[in-house]
């Protein structure tokens, strides 16, 4: 989702706010969102910190259940075989379409209706300070030599997809990826100068590029982060792409559509919340909102380019 998308989404839920479109009597006990990894990351700090502003727009409780394993699939998996009651929600990202373009799950994101995407974390390319590398065409140029590149990714990730998306465009580039797994390991990685680059979360990336250890030359999503003004995309480098984690709100698969559209409209309410979005953009957070129905297209269109780069790895 681009920033604009974002700033527009705030609008519409900002007119929501003033009569949120609620179903009967629905909810008439507590919603579970489910978040398919174990308490303290990165989805479950987001839903705890908007559970508060999600129940009083919603005007029920909200129960976080953490389900982790299995790359995200067996919590996803957990609401796939819900009830399709308007009381179980999944909150999930790209991480989810890797796993299906991979063939981890028996089951694909069109099998759930699509309530939202809202909150989105970017992405970005990250070397050492003391790499010689401060654009990707240096990184790739580098990457067509003779002496390795060493990429640390989380095989089969969505940092390791990010790389491959990166590389599939360097005209003959290959990185040496090796195996660090995710944002905490790859950043020790690239403190220790154990990897030549890796993708981190721009949250991930904030503190350490502010103290120095580390530089980013590229943001992977739509538009520049608002964090770092001035760091280009790729896209803008001359690498067109759109990677970034952004969050999906997904119920099981025939929830009747006034609970989806109720729950849509109350996460579109609680995240224009001032001091929400403030919260998130602290925390290296960008707040997004879009409605499923115009949602669900770019994330089909995502999930195309993720095939893609899947059928590279099989």
């Amino acid at each position: 989702m681009t920033i604009m998308k974002s700033i527009a989404a705030m609008t519409f839920a900002g007119a929501l706010a003033l009569s949120p479109a609620m179903a009967d009597d629905y909810p008439s006990e507590p919603v579970r969102i489910i978040v398919p990894a174990g308490a303290g990351g990165g989805t479950d700090v987001l839903v705890r910190t908007l559970q508060p502003h999600l129940e009083k727009a919603l005007g029920g409780s909200i129960v976080v259940v953490n389900v982790p394993g299995s790359g995200s699939v067996g919590g996803s998996r957990r609401v796939f075989e819900a009830d399709a009651d308007g009381y179980t929600v999944l909150a999930n990202h790209v991480t989810l379409l890797t796993a299906m373009a991979l063939n981890k799950a028996e089951f694909r994101h069109t099998d759930f209706e699509v309530a939202a995407t809202g909150v989105e974390i970017p992405l970005v390319v990250v070397v050492p300070s003391s790499s010689p590398y401060k654009t990707l065409d240096e990184l790739l140029e580098a990457a067509r030599g003779s002496d390795p590149v060493i990429a640390g990714v989380n095989l089969g990730a969505v940092n390791h997809f990010s790389m491959l998306m990166i590389e599939a465009q360097g005209d003959g580039a290959e990185f040496r990826y090796v195996q660090t797994g995710g944002g905490a390991a790859t950043t020790a990685a690239l403190l220790g100068e154990q990897i030549d680059v890796g993708v981190l979360a721009g949250s991930e990336a904030l503190p350490i590029t502010k103290s120095g250890e580390v530089r980013v030359i590229a943001a992977l999503g739509g538009d520049r982060i608002p964090y770092f003004p001035d760091i280009a995309t790729a896209t803008e480098q001359g690498y067109p792409m759109n990677m970034g984690v952004e969050y999906m709100w997904l119920m099981p698969g025939g929830t009747p559509a006034d609970r989806v559209a109720a729950f849509q409209d109350a996460l579109g309410v609680a995240i224009a919340n001032e001091e929400l979005s403030a919260t998130l953009e602290e925390r290296g957070m960008i707040p997004s909102f879009q409605a499923g129905a115009e949602a669900l297209p770019e994330i089909n269109e995502l999930y195309g380019v993720i095939e893609g780069v899947a059928a590279t790895l099989q």
